[in-house]
């Protein structure tokens, strides 16, 4: 089972955590802030607390921390996101996507993810373009591409990539 613990529930131990893998440069290389500062990252999870358009989460199997999901400009109809996993842990990505597609068509209850990929994030297109989102538009550094669930693979929520996750939210 995978459990979600929203940023604002963090503990000390968890933000230093989440604050140093998100500044290793596997990750921070494609983050539009390069770098950021412990006292930015609180600031920045002291904010969502009263936010209405962000939800952050560090998710947690088998007691172990082993990435971020996150959801950005969340409206009634769609929201971007974005994802990264523990520094070096290899072959998470799926499964972080099949929980970005679970809690934003069945929490937020979202028809469209959007994402903004810096074009030379090789292994982020690739788990995009593999999960069946599609390219429409792009600038010199970005692209940007759509998700939406009605053009969705059949039999979402019966998937067995899937797995029930357990929401820790205030």
């Amino acid at each position: 089972m995978i459990i979600y613990k929203n940023f604002i529930t963090l503990n000390l131990d968890e933000l230093k955590l989440v604050w140093q893998w998100r500044n290793d440069e596997n990750i921070s290389q494609f983050m539009l802030n390069k770098s950021i500062k412990f006292e930015e990252h609180v600031n920045f999870i002291e904010q969502l607390k009263t936010s209405k358009d962000k939800k952050y989460f560090l998710l947690f199997k088998e007691n172990q921390a082993f990435g971020v999901i996150y959801f950005n400009n969340i409206t009634n109809q769609t929201c971007e996101f974005g994802l990264y996993a523990k520094p070096h842990l290899k072959g998470v990505g799926q499964i972080l996507m099949n929980e970005i597609k679970k809690y934003a068509f069945e929490i937020l209850k979202i028809k469209t993810l959007k994402a903004c990929v810096f074009k030379n994030n090789e292994k982020a297109l690739k788990l995009y373009k593999n999960n069946d989102f599609t390219i429409t538009k792009e600038d010199e550094e970005f692209f940007i591409l759509y998700y939406i669930i009605l053009t969705a693979k059949p039999c979402l929520a019966n998937s067995s990539l899937i797995s029930l996750g357990v929401y820790l939210e205030k």
